[in-house]
């Protein structure tokens, strides 16, 4: 083939077969077709190969995979927590707050010195959303007490500011994600935290918020209190905190069964064969 003018169905759909058969491709084939399409249209367009605006069609296109939904268990937060308590006071207090507050890192990072409202006993903070509208959350005084040592920290150090929690450079500025996500991911990697299953742990922002709304499904909230305590506009994505909350409690659940499983089977020796069919039984499934 001398010209993409030459390109027909027959040659991309052997294209095709290639891409989803090659095992060591890790990219994304919905974008990567998507590119592509948008590439072949421009030169059809361009070139006047006509073939080219409608080579690739929808079906082509495989739908984007899902993302994992996932969160951190009580003990993985635990072990970060450990150790992120004896990081820089104020980046310490800048992640546990994420935490404790549910909001999104972008959100916590862009926290205002005139956040918090009311009186000790009834306080509430004030949230603006980098991506949607501003809202107001209850807060214990306990994180009320949090946010107002952050902020004397940095005014002690920076003076009047706009924000809580701000660039080093530039104070006038909110702290910038990557300088709190080398620092984290750092101490990760001197202190070698893993997970549950045994891998190093990430800048895993987003699973705090996870776990925040996990706990709220937990106390039995309705859908319309945990969307306003995390800041949605709607309860549509309710159902994944819930989901996940299922989840886990099956988790821990089968494990409970597994264990009263083996500690049958490990006292039925000698009670006799009307036994042994429980055995049989547990060994089948």
């Amino acid at each position: 083939m001398q010209s993409l003018g030459e390109l027909d169905r027959d040659i991309f759909e052997e294209y095709l077969i290639h891409l989803k058969t090659d095992r060591t491709r890790t990219k994304s084939l919905h974008g990567e077709i998507t590119r592509l399409r948008a590439l072949l249209e421009a030169v059809g367009k361009t070139y006047k190969y006509p073939i080219l605006e409608n080579l690739i069609i929808n079906r082509d296109i495989p739908p984007t995979a899902r993302a994992e939904f996932r969160t951190y268990s009580d003990e993985e937060l635990k072990r970060l927590n450990a150790e992120i308590v004896k990081m820089n006071e104020q980046i310490a207090r800048l992640m546990i707050l994420h935490q404790m507050l549910g909001t999104r890192i972008s959100d916590t990072l862009t926290l205002r010195t005139d956040c918090l409202r009311g009186q000790p006993g009834d306080r509430v903070v004030h949230i603006r959303q980098m991506k949607t509208h501003p809202y107001e959350k209850p807060v214990s005084e306990e994180i009320a007490i949090l946010i107002e040592r952050s902020i004397q920290y940095t005014k002690k150090k920076w003076g009047e500011t706009e924000y809580i929690f701000v660039s080093d450079s530039d104070p006038s500025l909110p702290a910038q994600y990557n300088r709190i996500q080398t620092q984290v991911v750092q101490m990760i990697r001197e202190k070698d935290l893993r997970d549950d299953y045994g891998r190093l742990f990430g800048f895993g922002t987003h699973m705090y918020r996870h776990y925040y709304g996990v706990k709220l499904t937990e106390m039995h909230l309705d859908d319309w209190t945990i969307a306003r305590l995390l800041g949605h506009s709607s309860v549509h994505n309710v159902k994944y905190y819930r989901k996940m909350s299922n989840q886990i409690l099956a988790d821990e659940t089968r494990k409970v069964r597994e264990r009263l499983s083996q500690l049958i089977l490990e006292n039925l020796d000698g009670w006799g064969e009307e036994y042994e069919q429980v055995r049989y039984d547990v060994s089948c499934k």
